[in-house]
């Protein structure tokens, strides 16, 4: 999940995210004032509405020779399978020479999900003494491909969508299309091809394991079946003629659909962004709700880091217990929509806070998921609580209460997903002490150099695979502050 991965068991009016755990040893418990969320006095320099990713361009080191991946989709939502013709555009932007390219295909995580028809490189030659290694597969080019020079793959192969309520798989009311497609995953001159396998214990998988760099996507999407009875939430806005839907999206590193034939829609603009909500039947005043609570937290995490560069935010309820961004888009569990109480004392206002701000920290800024989940779980906790000082301070010292204090957390904030015991362990180290790292954090350096910091961080990270390193410089910049102290108590080694 990203986002807040959480299994929503709790039916009481102030929803506990997450089950509760016990033989903790920590004890600690955050009681704070309720400040305004405190900005740095950074010049304006940002339109009054919502940028676009060119308009941005001056601020950030935008990759060039950017992968590019063209997909055309045809789906049969009501017999649950899709033929793909996929082509990707990649450069060499390494100092290495190819011999081969690495190709990752998230769908072979689930059995007989994945049926590749043909693969042909970029002189149509048939490629077929590729070699598979879990869900990658290994493919031999003709021709070294040198730095700085450019190939292409074609493929067409065949989803069968597995009976899974969660982000790939179909359920009773919705089909989702998350890390659906092949892709080259990042090349490190150091550590070689970034790739990682899927952690699953106890039948839940444990946060993500996908690691992208921004690429651009043009899409294309063909409804065989009922196509009037079918609603497309994705990750940009369509353009529809001739029965397909087309999407354009740049600096992204993942297209994504849920797609339902009982979506109810609402819809605002604010700030010149269109937030998007696609909910079932019984959630329908919490889809109208949920598109001002991301209002409010774009607005803010705007000022904090800079504006959202994108034209559309989509948010969809999932059809699982579980929460989950991607660029553009994010997914809230039903279980949060259907226990909206119409105030900010719950769920739906702490989940859509974290999934908006990880269109920050995820999607604009990445960070290795599977190694150093912390820099992008942890920053969208705590963001959730900047969420809560802006808007609600009266209920910071109760988010603190039901969202971390609860749950006695321990464990080591820099865990990666393959921490011993499963998601619990992984959300209690990463996300909620993460949460306690970060205040005392700003505790230490006080308001004015933590979120410089913060937004120093964004700037100089956007577009780009960050790491601790990246992020502890930015507080090197603001703050001398001995920071060891409390690195000992939250990090291992």
């Amino acid at each position: 999940m990203k986002s807040s991965k959480l299994v929503l068991l709790s039916l009481s009016l102030v929803l506990l995210v997450g089950a509760c755990t016990g033989g903790q040893t920590s004890t600690m418990v955050f009681t704070l004032p309720a400040p305004q969320v405190q900005l740095t006095d950074s010049p304006t320099i940002f339109p009054s509405t919502s940028p676009t990713a060119t308009q941005l361009a001056p601020l950030f080191d935008i990759p060039q020779n950017r992968t590019h991946y063209e997909l055309n989709l045809t789906l049969n939502y009501y017999t649950q399978y899709g033929i793909v013709e996929e082509i990707i555009t990649y450069t060499n932007r390494s100092a290495q020479v190819f011999e081969e390219l690495l190709l990752s295909i998230p769908p072979k995580n689930y059995p007989g999900s994945f049926t590749l028809w043909s693969l042909s490189d970029a002189a149509g030659n048939l490629i077929t003494n590729w070699r598979e290694e879990g869900i990658n597969l290994h493919v031999p080019l003709a021709k070294p491909l040198q730095p700085n020079q450019t190939t292409s793959l074609r493929l067409n192969f065949r989803l069968d969508f597995p009976t899974v309520k969660g982000t790939f798989g179909v359920s009773g009311r919705q089909t989702n299309l998350v890390n659906w497609y092949p892709y080259i995953p990042p090349y490190d001159e150091t550590e070689g091809w970034i790739t990682h396998p899927q952690q699953v214990v106890n039948n839940m998988v444990v946060g993500e394991y996908v690691v992208n760099e921004v690429a651009d996507f043009d899409v294309t999407l063909k409804l065989t079946d009922r196509e009037e009875l079918i609603e497309v939430a994705a990750s940009a806005p369509a353009v529809e003629a001739n029965g397909v839907r087309s999407y354009h999206l740049e600096l992204a590193r993942g297209f994504a659909f849920s797609i339902s034939d009982s979506y109810f829609e609402h819809e605002i603009v604010e700030d010149g962004v269109r937030i998007h909500s696609y909910v079932f039947m019984e959630a329908q005043d919490a889809g109208k709700a949920v598109t001002e609570i991301a209002a409010q937290a774009l607005k803010l995490f705007g000022e904090l880091y800079y504006p959202y560069p994108r034209e559309m935010l989509t948010i969809v309820a999932a059809d699982f217990l579980h929460n989950m961004e991607m660029d553009g888009m994010v997914m809230i569990s039903y279980g949060v929509f259907d226990f909206y109480n119409g105030t900010p004392k719950n769920n739906l206002t702490i989940m859509t806070a974290h999934e908006v701000s990880h269109q920050w920290f995820y999607s604009l800024v990445g960070n290795d998921q599977a190694k150093e989940p912390w820099l992008d779980e942890a920053l969208a906790t705590y963001n959730e609580v900047l969420y809560y000082q802006r808007y609600h301070p009266d209920l910071v010292q109760w988010w603190w209460d039901v969202r971390v204090n609860h749950y006695i957390p321990q464990g080591d904030v820099n865990s990666d997903i393959y921490i011993a015991g499963g998601y619990e362990s992984y959300r209690n180290a990463v996300y909620l002490r993460g949460a306690m790292f970060l205040q005392e954090i700003r505790d230490a350096v006080g308001d004015e150099a933590f979120f410089a910091a913060l937004k120093d961080y964004a700037l100089n990270n956007t577009y780009k695979i960050a790491t601790s390193e990246d992020f502890f410089d930015s507080l090197a910049k603001y703050s001398a502050v001995d920071l060891s102290p409390i690195l000992a108590r939250y990090f291992s080694d």
